[in-house]
């Protein structure tokens, strides 16, 4: 069987990708590892045409809405497509069948770089050193979502909350923190946030963590909310940033 041509083949948002509306209709796509690319209303409809019926036939509800020649709608689409790609924010849409094996092959070998981290650690700041690195790992690795949606997996929500020390969230915040800055290679907010989130919750406090955009200039950030505290974040810094999605 012959491959499908890009008409034929179907697309959907990239997993690192955050689909923003606003409300004049135009959308950011916020790629978390990435760039922002803002589209107006009408290509935002024209995208949302491809994710739901396919290239071939959003170019022909291009072509019957604007009054142009099928051919000029179709080169319209495919150059759309192309540029969204470059950028990585779309991809062709895989089989259902091979999204979760692959989510698994990233649960499986986060665990493993995590147990490492627990065995060669020898002092609470040596672990969150650690665990640092595994995080920029993953994300590198894997991506951001499905670095996170392993991280969800690896440290879920307690089931057995338990009371919220002040102090050991601060003593987090501050660990977290205060190693990242230290470090050569740039350990930034999606690494500091998975660290949190993980310490947060492997103490039994229930922690989400929070993706949030500003728009000028155009800029994703991420940080951690846990008993009402900001961790892995200055609290001033993150005022800033719109909320977008929620994790946990």
């Amino acid at each position: 069987m012959s491959p499908p041509s890009p008409s034929d083949r179907r697309y959907r948002l990239h997993p690192d990708v955050v689909w923003i509306e606003r409300p004049d209709g135009s959308v950011h796509l916020m790629h978390m590892s990435a760039n922002v690319c803002a589209i107006d209303a009408e290509a935002a409809a024209l995208l949302r045409a491809i994710f739901a019926v396919g290239p071939a036939p959003a170019a022909a509800e291009l072509a019957a809405r604007d009054g142009m020649p099928a051919v000029e709608a179709e080169t319209e689409v495919a150059d759309f497509i192309r540029s969204l790609r470059r950028q990585r924010l779309i991809q062709p849409a895989p089989d259902e069948a091979s999204v979760a094996p692959r989510d698994r092959t990233a649960i499986g070998v986060i665990r493993g770089a995590l147990r490492l981290v627990d065995t060669l650690a020898r002092t609470p700041r040596t672990r969150t050193r650690g665990m640092l690195w595994a995080a920029r790992w993953a994300v590198f690795q894997f991506g951001w979502a499905r670095a996170i949606r392993a991280w969800e997996v690896l440290f879920p929500q307690p089931a057995d909350v338990a009371i919220a020390s002040p102090q050991r969230l601060a003593e987090i915040d501050e660990a977290v923190r205060e190693i990242a800055a230290s470090s050569l290679v740039g350990l930034e907010c999606k690494e500091r946030s998975l660290v949190c989130l993980a310490l947060a919750r492997t103490h039994g406090v229930r922690a989400q963590l929070i993706v949030g955009i500003a728009h000028d200039p155009m800029q994703g950030h991420v940080w951690v909310e846990a008993a009402g505290r900001i961790l892995g974040d200055d609290p001033e810094h993150y005022r800033s940033f719109d909320r977008v999605a929620c994790y946990g």
